[in-house]
């Protein structure tokens, strides 16, 4: 991936905004874990989460994303109606920063969202017609695109469901899971993934095309099929635990099958990497290999028992994949194209925010634990949430000017845009 000439290059914009709306995303969620001590009149948890959920997707991942498809995958040329669509997406972003959390699921805010939605398909079309792309990346940047678009079906059946009476039915939450399945598994995974291997072909690295069409066929129809683990808390028929676990597998083996493309060549271009953001790559690998993992071992009955018996359990896993795989994966990209300074405040930033973000993580299971067994969990369990929450928080804040200050560089950077 190459490093951007001038710090105030259009993607390196598109980039600040995504990363005000990530620090955005951390202030709520302080907010929300110390609404759980704090007696925070005027304050509805609900709606803080609908806002904290909806920037997150669609402020950081989906804006970040944006940035990075700009620099990969689309040619200089076609650049301006990226541009203007991209200031269209933010108007339906900060106007669902606005309502949400005076509404929570409203007119206002729905009409915000399908904006975002009618946005978003737009950008998905345009970028479905790129012509740039190695073999093995577009692939994978096509079936990330299929599935954003087909995650928007979840949203779009609740308005029917809740107008029909169906609100807050099986249903309703079924809905809510096909949207989070397609974005988590589908989108930000695909999409990464297709991201990663467009930086190798632009660093030289001959790709085993057919190994990786193999791994992207064993990859997506494991997700696809990977839906039914999220029907497994309904405890449904022993055949959707074997689809369940076939989609596991699946995705255990695309995931061998895409390393062995890659090859000894990629993994030389990581080893090649600055030290910082090569393990943060790492890092971000190693949780998407553990949610492989847990996908698989998930679809075994006793063990879905543990994992969709507790609310927190289901957050767990969320977080590995934000917190863990995609924005890890993003910091890195944001180093190496130059979005974010290489300054020794900012490295401090982003270590505080992953050693808190991973315990906000591991606090996250023993309440699972406790709920299985019968234990009492301590009262100064929501005090370390809200540290954990602080400590995510205060990571960003330190590394923000490293983002939105300065054009200076450590480093001399490269051509891009």
């Amino acid at each position: 991936m190459k490093r951007e000439r001038k710090p105030g290059g259009t993607t390196r914009t598109m980039f600040r905004v995504a990363w005000v709306f990530l620090l955005v995303t951390a202030a709520v969620g302080v907010l929300l874990r110390a609404k759980a001590v704090l007696p925070l009149e005027g304050v509805d948890y609900s709606h803080l989460l609908h806002t904290h959920s909806h920037v997150a997707f669609l402020g950081w991942v989906h804006d970040a994303f944006f940035a990075l498809a700009c620099v990969l995958f689309v040619s200089k040329e076609r650049m301006r109606g990226y541009v203007r669509l991209f200031a269209w997406t933010q108007l339906a972003v900060v106007g669902m920063l606005v309502t949400f959390p005076l509404q929570g699921y409203a007119r206002e805010s729905i009409a915000f969202s399908t904006l975002h939605m009618v946005a978003a398909f737009v950008f998905v079309v345009r970028l479905w017609k790129e012509p740039g792309g190695s073999p093995a990346a577009r692939g994978f940047l096509r079936a990330a695109l299929v599935f954003v678009v087909l995650s928007g079906l979840g949203p779009l059946a609740l308005g029917p469901l809740a107008a029909t009476g169906h609100g807050g039915s099986v249903w309703y939450h079924l809905s809510i899971y096909w949207y989070l399945h397609l974005q988590y598994d589908g989108w930000f995974v695909f999409f990464l993934l297709a991201a990663g291997l467009q930086a190798l072909a632009r660093a030289g690295v001959d790709l085993d095309a057919l190994a990786a069409r193999r791994a992207l066929g064993w990859l997506a129809g494991g997700c696809f099929f990977g839906y039914a683990l999220s029907t497994l808390w309904m405890e449904p028929h022993w055949t959707l635990y074997v689809v369940a676990g076939a989609a596991g597998g699946a995705q255990l083996v695309g995931a061998v099958s895409l390393a062995r493309a890659v090859g000894h060549p990629g993994w030389r271009v990581l080893a090649r990497l600055p030290a910082f953001e090569r393990r943060l790559l790492v890092l971000a690998l190693g949780a998407l290999a553990l949610k492989f993992a847990l996908q698989f071992a998930g679809a075994f009955p006793v063990l879905a028992t543990f994992a969709f018996g507790s609310r927190h359990m289901a957050i767990a896993f969320l977080h590995l994949v934000f917190l863990g795989f995609a924005t890890p994966a993003l910091l890195a990209a944001a180093r190496i194209c130059g979005w974010m300074r290489t300054t020794r405040v900012a490295s401090v930033g982003v270590v505080v925010f992953v050693v808190s973000a991973a315990l906000g993580e591991a606090l996250l299971l023993p309440p699972s634990f406790a709920l299985l067994a019968g234990w009492t969990m301590p009262t100064s369990l929501p005090w370390w949430f809200l540290a954990a929450a602080l400590g995510t928080a205060g990571g960003l804040s330190l590394a923000t000017s490293a983002v939105l200050g300065g054009d200076s560089f450590r480093r001399p950077t490269a051509t891009t845009r």
